[in-house]
């Protein structure tokens, strides 16, 4: 017979730890399942600024205590990748929860399975992740106060995140692979506004370089193929995102690009089964709405499984 939980919760990034530590203070029998590493993408944060009350603490750090509160509250932490959730057959049954090692059953399921940052597939990226290749302007940005920087990416995100650097950084070359950007006009004309944006049209990232530290970027121009390097301290990377939540197609109602789509309430036409974090399309994907996602998704859970029992948790 596989273990039975109250609620299980998959993905162990904030929103979903934060959902472990409500459903554990609640007193709930619960389960956070993490497939790779304890944070999600904060943990490639060194530095983490724009969190009330945590100034200057690592995405690693905040991470593990997480992890210590919502275990602390009796909420396991189960390292090992969920292959597939099966609704039950009629409202009040269990979900059957297969993950690599076991099977599970659980009243009621939190997806919290988050993005991931479309990569470059460049030779020496993954070393250098963390480590002057960055996938969010805004958390790490503040660490290249007075350098060299690049943003690779031609949409909105990218083009904000260079409107944000310039105020930070000795200089932001924009580097897109196409010959026109694929944002907003008006953003593009406050970008050719700024006097140490650099334009580095028709052209790819094709490599990087440096140890330990990022020193530079090879480009290679897609007209003409040559290439150069780009002598620069930071790349910040922002040719899209891709939400994790391939193996659980049909479970949650998505957009077209994959995205769980619920209310704020983070209620989804399923009974029993929730939504939280950057994997739940929402205007704002910051950790600030990422556990306030938890804290919503990981009550409503706990409410499901005490209406079940007719005693509502409040």
């Amino acid at each position: 017979m596989s273990e039975k939980f109250d609620v299980v919760i998959i993905g162990g990034g904030p929103a979903g730890l934060t959902a472990g530590i409500y459903a554990g203070r609640a007193g709930k029998k619960a389960a956070v399942f993490e497939r790779e590493t304890i944070g999600g993408q904060i943990t490639f944060t060194d530095s983490i600024d724009n969190y009330p009350g945590t100034p200057g603490i690592s995405g690693a750090e905040y991470a593990m205590k997480l992890k210590d509160q919502a275990e602390q509250f009796g909420t396991e932490v189960i390292m090992d990748e969920v292959l597939s959730v099966e609704k039950p057959a009629e409202e009040g049954g269990a979900f059957v929860i297969k993950a690599t090692e076991d099977t599970y059953q659980a009243s009621a399921v939190i997806l919290a399975t988050g993005l991931s940052s479309r990569h470059m597939g460049v030779p020496g990226e993954e070393k250098l992740i963390g480590k002057g290749i960055s996938f969010c302007a805004v958390c790490d940005g503040m660490f290249f106060r007075g350098k060299d920087v690049a943003v690779y990416g031609g949409g909105n995100t990218a083009l904000e995140d260079a409107i944000y650097l310039t105020q930070l950084a000795n200089s932001v070359t924009i580097i897109h692979r196409r010959d026109r950007f694929r944002g907003e006009d008006t953003l593009v004309r406050q970008l050719k506004a700024k006097e140490n944006v650099k334009f580095c049209m028709n052209s790819t990232v094709t490599g990087v370089s440096g140890d330990p530290l990022l020193q530079s970027v090879e480009i290679t121009d897609k007209v003409t193929g040559e290439k150069k390097e780009l002598k620069v301290n930071g790349l910040f990377v922002a040719i899209g995102k891709i939400p994790n939540g391939e193996a659980f197609r049909g479970l949650a109602e998505e957009d077209e690009k994959g995205y769980y789509l619920s209310g704020e309430d983070c209620l989804t036409g399923t009974p029993g089964l929730f939504v939280a974090g950057d994997g739940r399309d929402k205007a704002v994907n910051q950790l600030t709405t990422a556990v306030s996602d938890g804290a919503i998704a990981g009550t409503a859970a706990c409410n499901y499984v005490d209406r079940l029992s007719g005693n509502e948790y409040v």
